[in-house]
């Protein structure tokens, strides 16, 4: 499989990733993010990092199996288009994931934070993952660790519309 890590920031999924794909493509519009992604993922040939932005990303239409963001869509004003890229790079078949903040009111916590959003409740989402053109959406909440001193986290997940060009294994899931 090809991934895209999308806003890899110092690219810890990207190299956790690293060792169970064929290729992971980092993408960050921070120099000093993918500095520090070049560190962490020294020495792992089948990662590539791309200095780009979200909204117009530097990866060929079509070419990824699976494109993540992870913690990343509150930081953006717009979502819309950073989904509709992420969709975009996706194959036929392909699995978006992304993970970021549920809805929260704390409204201190995203000043400090720098983020844009108070987070994204399932129904926000679904609007933005169906609106890309991706379908079978799947949201499910994920409680926080009794220590977290955040808000809880949302995952989705979604499908690019197509069969998969590649065949899979009798017996291997999907990612």
């Amino acid at each position: 499989w090809t991934v895209a890590d999308l806003g890899c920031g110092t690219g810890w999924a990207t190299a956790t990733l690293a060792p169970h794909v064929g290729r992971v493509i980092g993408v960050d519009f921070s120099q000093a993010m993918l500095k520090a992604a070049g560190r962490r993922t020294e020495g792992l040939p089948n990662v590539e990092l791309r200095k780009g932005t979200l909204e117009a990303l530097p990866i060929e239409a079509g070419c990824c199996d699976g494109a993540l963001l992870l913690l990343v869509l509150a930081y953006v004003a717009q979502p819309a288009p950073v989904v509709r890229e992420m969709a975009r790079v996706l194959k036929p078949g392909g699995r978006a994931v992304i993970v970021d903040l549920l809805q929260h009111d704390r409204e201190d916590f995203r000043r400090q934070m720098g983020q844009e959003h108070l987070g994204f409740g399932a129904p926000d989402l679904t609007r933005l993952l169906g609106e890309a053109g991706l379908t079978t959406v799947r949201c499910q909440e994920l409680p926080p660790e009794p220590e977290a001193k955040g808000p809880a986290l949302v995952l989705a997940t979604a499908t690019r519309p197509g069969q998969p060009s590649h065949s899979r294994h009798e017996g291997e899931q999907n990612a």
